[in-house]
């Protein structure tokens, strides 16, 4: 962004304000595509983060959607907001006409042999990041996915952004503390608290092992392992022990006790870099 002579000199008064452009401008790039793949016509949402493109399963990287419940084969609990995350999903993707623009990231197959990408839309002229819309409505949240770490302030920023307002999964978090959902309190874990949550607590000791980085909560077991430690400054996570921390991902409980992998400072409110 270029200024003129004349509104430097105003800078010179008004610097903060001036400022105000340059920090919004750098946040829209970050959720802007670097390179859109290709365009294609999508059939639906099979939740509020997966989506079916040309008969093949696309996972949007850096969202995680509540999960709906499933009752084949293996029962699979359900989570506050899974449909309403999914209709607004399809209703995104109908709106425009199932046409997406994809963009690969580092890792374009994932665990379960679905694709990864990031995907967008065409709105008002514009190319709209689909992931920052879905985190702006308050139905999925953040997630940090190494190697893809395309957009991660973006998608941060706009979850924070639904956050502040309140908004859905968020609404839900200050009016039904008691379900955990999408906050879980370490020092009250139960069976029901397994799967993707963020959970809070005080570290109460940072220590290392030969394999893993470990930041124990009361009953909350946050382990980084050592094929991410090139992510972290171990320094600096010794400065979280005593002090409350969330920390996002898939917890699953062992020995009565909840673990959590954490595969990126993102996941950490605070070592992530847009809450600083």
């Amino acid at each position: 962004m270029k200024l003129s002579i004349a509104a430097l000199k105003s800078c010179a008064k008004w610097l903060p304000l001036c400022l105000l452009p340059i920090a919004f401008a750098s946040q829209a790039d970050d959720c802007a595509p670097q390179k859109i793949d290709v365009w294609v016509k999508a059939s639906f949402a099979l939740s509020g983060d997966t989506i079916i493109i040309q008969n093949n399963e696309f996972r949007l990287i850096g969202i995680e959607a509540p999960q709906i419940q499933k009752k084949q084969k293996f029962y699979t609990r359900g989570q506050p907001f899974a449909k309403e995350s999914q209709t607004k999903l399809n209703q995104l993707l109908a709106n425009h006409d199932l046409q997406v623009g994809v963009e690969y990231d580092e890792l374009k197959i994932d665990d379960f042999y679905r694709n990864y990408a990031h995907l967008y839309i065409k709105q008002d002229g514009r190319i709209v990041n689909l992931q920052k819309l879905m985190l702006e409505s308050g139905l999925v949240l953040a997630k940090s996915e190494p190697p893809n770490m395309k957009h991660q302030k973006c998608y941060y920023q706009a979850e924070k952004t639904a956050r502040e307002a309140k908004i859905a999964l968020w609404s839900l978090a200050e009016k039904r503390p008691d379900l955990h959902y999408p906050i879980a309190p370490s020092s009250e874990i139960n069976t029901e608290d397994e799967g993707y949550h963020i959970f809070k607590g005080k570290i109460v000791k940072v220590d290392k092992s030969s394999n893993n980085y470990i930041l124990n909560m009361d009953t909350t077991g946050i382990r980084i392992r050592k094929a991410d430690w090139e992510r972290f400054d171990y320094d600096r996570l010794k400065t979280l022990e005593g002090k409350v921390i969330e920390a996002r991902g898939f917890g699953f409980l062992y020995g009565g006790s909840m673990f959590v992998k954490v595969r990126s400072p993102f996941a950490i409110d605070r070592l992530n870099p847009v809450n600083e």
